[in-house]
């Protein structure tokens, strides 16, 4: 049972005022302001334990843990804005006009409500002792912060240009950017706000940065890294201004059509979006159906077995959902085309195509749940880089096809689940004081919880080793031509990360960020191996240049005992 409406709002209200107090305090010294907020979290720590001292006090530190996160999501620009503001004091800028309308804001507060109506339904009308409850309270906190900052964004966001500089300048409370306009790759115009791709729920790739405050005109601009998005007044005035930055520009480009969200022809990509973001990006659809299920009185079986079929139906139509969200279309390229014909005759699925999607980012996946019901779809950034670098990334893809990975870590994932279901299942049926055992249990539930990441994290890289080299045998070049492809768009990623955490992180604050070509410190690398879904770049293309072997045992050993040794030694 969740602890009461009111005692949650505390509990979140008490994370937030820690982090608060540790900005106040840090304003002229960071270090003090770190110490301070460290001792006000132990402070208020023990006191929610010393309040709760079974392990109900656990629960109620989540919600703690919840609220310091979103305020850290809220105010991790803060540096970067008093930056900002101290240059636009000395600097000669000129203000660029803005075009602000409530309609902008209400529709993207329209579509969140849209979105989780049916964790909120569930929240007011499903059974109370559902589980479930705490999955969509916990879960709703960071959306609430995200959706929190846009707000605050449209409402204060300013934009100027900075001539003598060659600067724009973004400001606003919690997100301000800094772009050296000889950065800029392109500058464009279009008709109006595309809604179905700037909301953050209706995309699969984040790279663009979402400044627009109504429906008029937008003015995108791309850098290495992300594209800005503004609704400016005169926006062929500053096109055009912007754009003599760029070299070798050929000269004004015409607006392009974006037809609105409820046009006729963009009502099939609505209902496409939004089935994907209550599907994937939230639990919307699934406690929805439980919900209505409860209200039919259907046995707790029952209401089981149906999810399951919903969530087998959705795997198997995963390849066009994820398709309509990332809105991908067909590769036109004929380089792209005869790389992917040679690659994919060599692992025999020659039927599959290859998709495009608009993105600053250096990516690739493979979708769908089988050969028959599968696509690869690159980014167009990724589309920028050689021939040789394309046919690796797609040798690789082609193995996630070919094996069908995206099926078969989604049922281990849910073979996992049941497993737990099963377990929570045997201890409620067998012991009847459950209060007697809680402290025992609830270190049970805690490891149940902590293995499931390590557990994902191991058959996904699991996955990725075997497609980096079972991959390499559809190369020309083999091994050394799958690390080199992994290489170049390494190179490329750290670039790119490189130029946008520069236009969004206070000079002071900028920590030394090493290539991920490197081998980073043991305790990030201990991260990357146990938790993340690849394995450390460096350590990919070390191997595939070290075992230059066909696909086997010896490979798969090597990274299950890389994968302890590199976690914690700090000699290679």
């Amino acid at each position: 049972m969740l602890p009461g409406f009111y005692e949650i709002i505390i509990c979140v209200f008490l994370g937030l005022t820690t982090h608060l107090i540790g900005l106040l305090a840090g304003q002229k010294n960071k270090k003090q302001g770190m110490a301070v907020e460290a001792a006000a979290a132990l402070l208020v720590t023990g006191i929610v334990f010393y309040l709760n001292p079974s392990t109900d006090g656990f629960l109620y530190f989540s919600f703690l843990a919840s609220g310091w996160s979103s305020a850290f999501t809220l105010t991790m620009g803060l540096e970067k804005y008093r930056e900002v503001k101290r240059e636009l004091d000395t600097a000669v800028v000129e203000p660029i006009k803005i075009a602000r309308s409530i309609s902008r804001i209400a529709l993207d507060l329209v579509f969140v409500i849209i979105v989780y109506a049916g964790a909120i339904l569930f929240l007011l009308y499903g059974p109370k002792e559902s589980p479930l409850h705490f999955m969509i309270v916990f879960g709703m906190f960071p959306s609430l912060s995200v959706l929190l900052k846009r707000v605050i964004d449209w409402k204060k966001v300013r934009f100027y240009y900075g001539e003598a500089e060659q600067k724009l300048y973004i400001i606003s409370w919690f997100h301000a950017r800094t772009y050296t306009l000889q950065d800029a790759e392109s500058v464009a115009v279009e008709s109006a706000v595309d809604l179905l791709k700037l909301h953050p729920y209706f995309t699969l790739f984040t790279s663009r940065v979402d400044f627009t405050t109504s429906m008029q005109r937008v003015l995108r601009i791309r850098f290495p890294g992300e594209s800005v998005y503004m609704t400016v007044n005169q926006a062929a005035h500053w096109q055009k201004k912007l754009t003599s930055f760029i070299p070798d520009h050929t000269g004004d480009e015409q607006a392009l059509v974006v037809l609105p969200f409820y046009h006729r022809k963009n009502i099939k990509r609505l209902i496409g979006k939004l089935y994907f973001a209550m599907t994937v990006k939230g639990i919307s659809a699934y406690t929805g159906l439980v919900l209505l299920l409860y209200f039919l009185k259907a046995p707790p079986m029952m209401m089981f077995f149906l999810a399951g079929c919903y969530w087998v139906f959705n795997l198997y139509i995963s390849d066009r959902v994820l398709k309509t969200a990332m809105d991908a279309k067909e590769v036109e390229d004929p380089i792209v085309i005869e790389a992917a014909r040679k690659v994919f005759s060599r692992a025999g699925i020659p039927n599959v195509k290859v998709y495009v999607t608009e993105s600053d980012e250096y990516n690739g996946l493979a979708a769908g749940m089988n050969i028959g019901h599968s696509l690869v779809t690159l980014t167009s950034a990724t589309l920028k880089l050689p021939a040789t670098v394309l046919e690796g990334i797609l040798a690789h893809e082609a193995v996630h096809v070919k094996k069908r990975d995206v099926m078969w870590k989604q049922i281990a994932n849910a073979v996992l689940l049941l497993g737990y279901v099963g377990i929570v299942f045997v201890i409620a049926e067998n012991i009847s004081d459950i209060e007697a055992v809680k402290t025992p249990l609830f270190f049970v539930f805690w490891l149940m919880f902590m293995l499931f990441p390590i557990f994902q994290s191991l058959l996904s890289q699991w996955c990725e080793v075997r497609a980096d080299f079972l991959g390499s045998s559809y190369l020309d070049g083999g091994t050394e031509q799958m690390a080199e492809s992994l290489t170049a768009i390494a190179v490329k990623q750290d670039e790119a990360a490189l130029k946008s955490v520069g236009y969004s992180e206070a000079k002071q604050s900028e920590m030394v960020r090493e290539s991920s070509l490197d081998r980073s410190p043991w305790w990030l690398r201990a991260v990357e191996f146990q938790l993340m879904p690849h394995p450390p770049m460096y350590w990919r293309i070390m191997t595939l240049h070290s075992l230059p072997y066909r696909w086997g045992m010896k490979i798969g050993k090597r990274w299950f005992v890389s994968r302890w040794t590199e976690s914690f030694s700090r000699k290679l």
